[in-house]
Formats: C-alpha cells, sequence, structure tokens
C-alpha cells in the first residue's frame, strides 16, 4: 500500500506553521503567538480524528482476528507491537511537551515532584495530552527552552532521554522498526512493506542536518536552539500526527495484506482521462481522475481494435479472431498505443479494445474499454500581439504564440532576418525589430514538434515594423492641444517634459534641450536651456510676462529609448491672467 497521503487540513496547517515561523524570525507580536495557538488547536484537532481512524482500523484487524485466529494470527500479533510501540511514543512526546511547558513557566522543579500534574493529563478519550497552549504566560520564551533541550552549544546538542536529541533517536527508531516491517502469512510467503510506504517513513523520520543562513546545522538545533515555545509546541504536536500516520498505515498494510484471495498489486499510481483531447481557449477542461493499482512482476496483455469504433458495437473484442497484436507494455503496466493519423480524415475517433490480466486464482481474466475520443485536425497557427498589430523600433514588442493541440513547449519560433524574438519564463515571446528603417516587415515562423517526434511546419505570421511615434512636450500641464495658461502656472516653473501620448508600451523619453521665446510688446526674447529644465535668466524672463504676452517652446529635442534623437512639436501659450 502506499503511505497517507497528507489531508488538505494538514497541509493549510502545516503552511500556517511554516508562514508563523518566518513572522517569529522578524518580530514576535502578540499576533504572531495567537497565531501558533490556532495552529496547535488544530493539530490537536487532528491528531483526535486520527486516534479515531487508528481505532477503527485495529478495531477491524480484531474483529478478523476473531473470526479466523489461525490465519489472521500473525497480522494481529504485528498490530499489536505496533500499537504498543506508538503509544509508547507518542506519550513520550506529550510528556516532553509538559517539560517544555514547563521549563518556560519557569515551575519546572515544582512540577519534577508532581509528575507534571499541571501540565500533563488525559483527556476525555482517555489519550495523553498537555495543557492548552493558549493558557500559557509566556509563550515566546526561548532561552531556558534552549538550555534543556539542547544546551549551550547549538553544534553541539546535549543527550539524554528528555532532550532534543533524545527525541530525535525515539523517532528513527520507531521509524526504523516499521520501515523493517515483515509478517510471514500462513502460507509462508513473507510480506514486506510497499516502497511507496517505505518512502512516506524516510521523509516523516529522516532528521538530516538543516540548512540555515548558507549553513549546515544539526536537526536538533534547526527546530529547538533558540526556538520560542509558541513554535516548539505545534512543531512536537506535529511529530505525534507523523507516528499517528504511520501507525495507520501500518495497520491498514497489515489488514490489506490478510485477504490472500484479493488481486495482488505491488504498486498504484494516479492517472489522469481527460473527456476530450482538443480543448479551445474559453472552454472547461474535464477529466476524470483516480488511482490504479498494477504489479510490475505480472504484466496485463492490452489489445486495441485499429478500426475506428462506430459506437454501436459493443461487443467484446475478438482479438484472435482479427489477428491484433498486443501492445508494448511498459513498467508501470500500461499498453503504449501508437497510431500514425497521416491519411486520416479530420474528425473524431475511438477505439474499443481489451485488457487480459491474471486474476487471484491464477486464471487469465478480460476487461473491455473504450479509449477517449481523439480530434484529428489540421494545425491551425495563432500569433497574437498582445499589445498593436505592429511591431515598433527600440522597445520590446511582447507576442503570444500558439498552435491548439501543439504544446508552448514543442514549438520553435524564429522571425524573419535582422529582427529578434526570444521566448520569456512565462511562454510569451518579446520582438526587437531591426533599427534598420528599410526593414519593414517582421514575419514570425514556427515549426512544432509532433508526439512522434517529427517538426511540422505550422504557418508564417507577418507584421508591419514602425518607428516610435513622437513624444509630446508637456510644461505646467499644458500639451500643444492647449493654447492659453496662467501667470500662477508659468511662476511654477516645471521642467519641460514628453510623453508617449496615448501610446500603448510603457516608454520613457527626456527633454534634452530646448529653446523659450517670449513674445513681448512686439518684441522676442531667446533664451536655451541644455537640459529639460527652466535656467535662472529663463526664470528672471517669466517673472517679467504680464496678460497678453506669449510663450512659446520651440526647438524641443527628445531623447528616444533606441538611443536617437528627435526634435518634437512646439508648445505656444498666451497668459491670460
Amino acid at each position: 500500500m502506499a503511505g497517507a497521503k497528507e489531508t488538505p487540513r494538514q497541509k493549510m496547517i502545516g503552511m500556517m506553521y511554516l508562514v508563523l515561523t518566518a513572522l517569529l524570525a522578524l518580530n514576535i507580536s502578540k499576533e504572531v503567538l495567537n497565531g501558533f495557538v490556532k495552529v496547535e488547536n488544530s493539530l490537536r484537532t487532528t491528531q483526535e480524528t486520527l486516534s479515531s481512524k487508528i481505532h477503527d482500523t485495529y478495531t477491524t484487524l480484531e474483529l478478523k482476528y476473531n473470526s479466523n485466529q489461525e490465519k489472521v494470527g500473525p497480522f494481529y500479533d504485528e498490530a499489536q507491537v505496533i500499537v504498543e510501540k506508538s503509544n509508547t511514543l507518542i506519550k513520550y512526546i506529550t510528556k516532553l511537551k509538559a517539560h517544555c511547558l514547563a521549563t518556560s513557566e519557569g515551575d519546572f522543579e515544582e512540577q519534577v515532584a508532581l509528575n507534571f500534574e499541571k501540565y500533563f493529563g488525559t483527556d476525555e478519550f482517555g489519550n495523553d495530552t498537555v495543557l492548552n497552549l493558549k493558557f500559557i504566560s509566556k509563550k515566546d520564551e526561548f532561552q531556558a527552552l534552549t538550555t534543556y533541550m539542547v544546551g549551550g552549544k547549538s553544534h553541539s546538542p546535549k543527550v539524554g532521554e528528555w532532550t532534543a536529541n533524545g527525541l530525535k533517536l525515539s523517532l528513527e527508531a520507531y521509524g526504523e522498526y516499521l520501515k523493517n516491517l515483515n509478517v510471514t502469512d500462513i502460507d509462508g510467503v513473507d510480506r514486506t512493506i510497499s516502497q511507496n510506504f517505505l518512502k512516506s517513513l524516510n521523509e516523516k523520520f529522516s532528521f538530516s542536518k538543516e540548512m540555515e543562513d548558507g549553513k549546515e546545522i544539526l536537526w536538533e538545533s534547526a527546530n529547538f536552539y533558540d526556538v520560542p515555545l509558541a513554535a516548539v509546541i505545534p512543531l512536537m504536536s506535529k511529530m505525534i500526527i507523523d507516528v499517528q500516520d504511520a501507525e495507520e498505515d501500518a495497520l491498514a498494510w497489515l489488514l490489506g495484506a490478510i485477504e490472500s484471495k484479493s488481486l495482488k498489486f505491488s504498486e498504484v499510481m494516479p492517472l489522469t482521462i481527460p473527456q476530450s483531447n482538443y480543448i479551445l481557449r474559453g472552454d472547461t477542461v474535464r477529466a476524470n481522475i483516480f488511482l490504479a493499482a498494477f504489479d510490475r512482476t505480472k504484466k496485463p496483455e492490452v489489445y486495441v481494435d485499429p478500426n475506428n469504433w462506430d459506437g454501436k458495437d459493443s461487443t467484446e473484442l475478438d482479438y484472435v479472431g482479427l489477428g491484433i497484436e498486443p501492445l508494448d507494455v511498459n513498467e508501470q503496466g500500461q499498453g503504449l498505443l501508437a497510431m500514425a493519423s497521416k491519411g486520416m480524415t479530420l474528425g473524431q475517433y475511438q477505439y474499443k479494445g481489451v485488457i487480459r490480466y491474471q486474476g487471484a486464482e491464477g486464471d487469465m481474466q478480460s476487461q473491455p474499454f473504450f479509449t477517449p475520443t481523439f480530434t484529428i485536425a489540421e494545425a491551425a497557427l495563432v500569433v497574437s500581439p498582445t499589445k498593436m498589430n505592429v511591431f515598433y523600433r527600440g522597445v520590446p514588442n511582447p507576442v503570444e504564440v500558439s498552435v491548439p493541440g501543439v504544446p508552448s513547449n514543442k514549438l520553435k519560433v524564429a522571425i524573419s532576418s535582422g529582427h529578434k524574438i526570444n521566448r520569456q519564463s512565462d511562454g510569451t515571446y518579446i520582438v526587437e525589430p531591426a533599427n534598420s528603417s528599410s526593414n519593414k516587415v517582421a514575419t514570425i515562423s514556427v515549426r512544432g514538434e509532433m508526439p512522434d517526434g517529427s517538426i511540422s511546419n505550422l504557418g508564417n505570421a507577418e507584421f508591419r515594423v514602425k518607428r516610435i511615434p513622437d513624444p509630446v512636450p508637456f510644461w505646467a500641464g499644458k500639451k500643444p492641444s492647449d493654447r492659453t495658461i496662467t501667470k500662477n502656472e508659468v511662476l511654477s516653473f516645471a521642467p519641460l517634459a514628453a510623453k508617449m501620448d496615448n501610446f500603448d508600451f510603457d516608454v520613457k523619453v527626456r527633454v534634452k534641450s530646448f529653446t523659450i521665446r517670449l513674445s513681448k510688446d512686439g518684441t522676442f526674447k531667446e533664451l536655451n536651456s541644455p537640459n529639460n529644465r527652466i535656467t535662472s535668466d529663463m526664470k528672471a524672463l517669466l517673472n517679467r510676462v504680464k496678460r497678453g504676452n506669449t510663450i512659446y517652446f520651440e526647438d524641443i529635442i527628445v531623447g528616444m529609448p533606441d538611443g536617437t534623437e528627435r526634435m518634437v512639436s512646439s508648445l505656444k501659450l498666451k497668459i491670460t491672467s
């Protein structure tokens, strides 16, 4: 059997614990401490649920033993040993939690004489438990706790039963016992746990060094050195859950091994069967997902009728009469169907077949099946520019390239000479057109790798290449379409700016120089700026303007993203007040 997977609730609790632990490293606030209390309470609820599940599995085992002691005896005896070892370890971890609570609260010596009765007891179901974390006043205490669990040297944790090292050794010993489970059944067949169960145990009871700030540190120090009580208690509750999970897996394995006439499978694997193999954007992806069991030592025989099923004839496939050869079968017991679509007409196809496998009694049995529906269609290239229908020089032009029925990682995208196209991490592409104004067209060509490994041309798409439009000058909130300005706005002495007005790309430009010409009393005064700012001479001139004067911003030179410079349109502003 496979090892038990974490439930969504356990995954959520685990994620909460990681987030709160990270927050502890930044600041131990009341909210963070209360967050750990919530995690701890959720873990305690999970413990109760697992206890009930373990009880049910063990009761089922006991009932089978009472009905057939000779056959079930070896499995039942092993179950009793596992339950005893599990209960002993859970009680030890629970009492160690009580030690940690007393140490942090400062009344450890007093509680030793009282067998920690303030912190350790049994709940309404008779299970060992400790005082709820919410009733502890020093949730953020870590100095005394570190000394008790690890000692003063993080690189050399102290040893002993009631230490982090003792806890690690106890968990490792329990995990090693389960990894080596071996039961000889009534027929003299040795039963050992599956590789999936073994992998689950290795993940739960592995306590190797951990990385912290780029350095390897011992497991004891990583989890108990300078770690506040609020984080330690939920961590130890998670350890109890790991023990319960392993105990439940072991009992379930024993229960499943009893039925000798059941079909034997050495592995299970998830399978996803799509309801359609051709999904258009906007449609819904639908699939049936389930676990499939197989035995690596007994591969099935898989036969498929090469003729398209008409949807009417549902009789079992006569593979012998039709002279159909079995498919190749891989190590996972999967028949490998491969049919060339060359020569097929466009449309939908479905095939029927049969799987032959060895039954519980050694006889060959058959199971008919029908494949999902396949859609045979012409390749349809889709190239969608995400900004506009042209490419602009001097800026990155994002585009999406997709072909229905072909995964994006199987596409080979190229662009015509002089231009560049680069694939991004999100699967989109960036086009950088050639700088030459004579290169006015960019052609994107796409090839795709087909399921059989062949490369097919999927089409071309042609785009115009244009230069970026001229920027528009702005001063004191005014642009060329404005004609008037107040003196108060003039005296703001704002820098002269230029923007890409009504342009979809995020392009930044900067004024590099400009000229002010002031019409006053029938004469012109002209001043130059070598950048985008109003010079002191300009400020002195503008201070003297009055109603009816006209200010001209001319010879405005703007630097573009591609390194070129452009002269943009002028501003003409008449002072109205």
